[in-house]
């Protein structure tokens, strides 16, 4: 297995940011639309608090194991079989998770910039850059996301400009009309938005951040960071656009974009989706290297390489790529998929804290 090499809490901030952002940017407020109508941006801050207590979930998970990552001490949790079909688990979801995002940025570039461009040549193009990124150590890795970050905050900039003109905030108004029940749904559809911050399954004992309690801090950070850009994101689209449009508008943030000229540029929406072609390919690549981690630590002493599970994943997803080709079809599977995000991030982690902690009562008593 190759060592990883330290990364320090700049770097995990970097890396946390990018795998969270994915494509949820350009959707959120449609589907929170759909269930917490003009409350999304409250239903995306809760999510966020939510997700802040998923990571203060995996920190102490991996406070017990400080110098192993999350799949090499599954097995002395749950014992090596158990173990083992988590650890496989852990890498088919990576790998799905990987193959979902690429597929559905594919269709947004598809249907907003390369109309007449076959949409495998898109797929192949975002699997190759992706995968070769993931061939890469966690250091690499986090250096190659602090080069990309210019671009999600350049994203980040063009998002809350495009709300100065044309706003109605009366869109907004009144709050909580419908009680708290729609903002609950609201709160569960979100918090898929907020997925990525399970790298620190992986990389705890990799962060050289002088103390657990600062490496907490430099999660708690990044996902503070997250949870401004995409309540921004809501605020913009949500006073731009009455509920029945939203509803209707699966990307409203580009729409919006795609109605400002400046002279010197003919369209910022395809120069907002050029950029986030870096956002969502890093959040790809970091899902691909946690499976093929997953995948290596099938057997203790190591299963083979990690490029090659890196480069088996593309080939796999590639060809699993021809059946998805249609958007109802990847939106039908990205709904499972969140309830399976649920599962592999919130849940698992949970559950393993718990046996930990009664093994380890246990063993006191004795």
């Amino acid at each position: 297995m190759m060592k990883e090499e330290s990364i320090n809490g700049r770097q995990l901030i970097t890396l946390t940011v990018m795998a969270q952002l994915g494509t949820e940017v350009l959707s959120l407020p449609h589907i929170g639309a759909e269930n917490a109508r003009q409350d999304t941006w409250l239903a995306v801050l809760i999510s966020g608090v939510a997700a802040q207590i998923g990571i203060l979930l995996i920190w102490w998970l991996g406070s017990r194991y400080p110098n192993r990552n999350f799949y090499a001490y599954t097995r002395e949790v749950v014992g090596r079989p158990v173990g083992f079909v988590l650890n496989l688990l852990y890498g088919c979801y990576y790998s799905f998770s990987g193959l979902l995002i690429t597929a559905l940025y594919t269709d947004i570039l598809k249907r907003w910039m390369f109309l007449l461009t076959p949409r495998w040549l898109i797929f192949l193009m975002l699997m190759i850059i992706c995968g070769y990124a993931a061939t890469s150590s966690l250091k690499r890795m986090a250096f190659i996301s602090q080069s990309f970050i210019i671009f999600p905050v350049i994203c980040f900039l063009l998002i809350a400009f495009s709300g100065i003109y044309g706003l109605d905030a009366r869109n907004l108004l009144p709050v909580l009309s419908h009680g708290w029940a729609p903002v609950i749904k609201g709160v569960y559809v979100a918090y898929s938005a907020y997925i990525g911050y399970d790298l620190l399954l992986y990389a705890y004992p990799y962060v050289q951040a002088g103390s657990k309690k600062k490496l907490l801090i430099a999660m708690s950070v990044a996902n503070a960071l997250t949870i401004v850009f995409y309540v921004t994101v809501c605020l913009v689209c949500t006073t731009m656009f009455g509920q029945k449009q939203l509803i209707i508008v699966p990307e409203p943030i580009v729409f919006i974009l795609k109605n400002y000229r400046i002279q010197i540029l003919q369209s910022l929406d395809i120069l907002f989706l050029v950029f986030y072609v870096f956002v969502v390919s890093a959040t790809i690549y970091v899902y691909f290297f946690l499976a093929s981690k997953a995948f290596v630590h099938l057997r203790t002493t190591g299963l083979g390489k990690s490029y090659h599970w890196v480069w088996a994943i593309v080939t796999i997803c590639f060809a699993a790529s021809f059946f998805l080709t249609k958007r109802n079809d990847i939106l039908r599977i990205a709904a499972f998929q969140d309830q399976l995000s649920i599962l592999a991030v919130v849940a698992l982690p949970l559950l393993l804290l718990l046996i930990s902690g009664i093994r380890s009562a246990g063993r006191h008593r004795v």
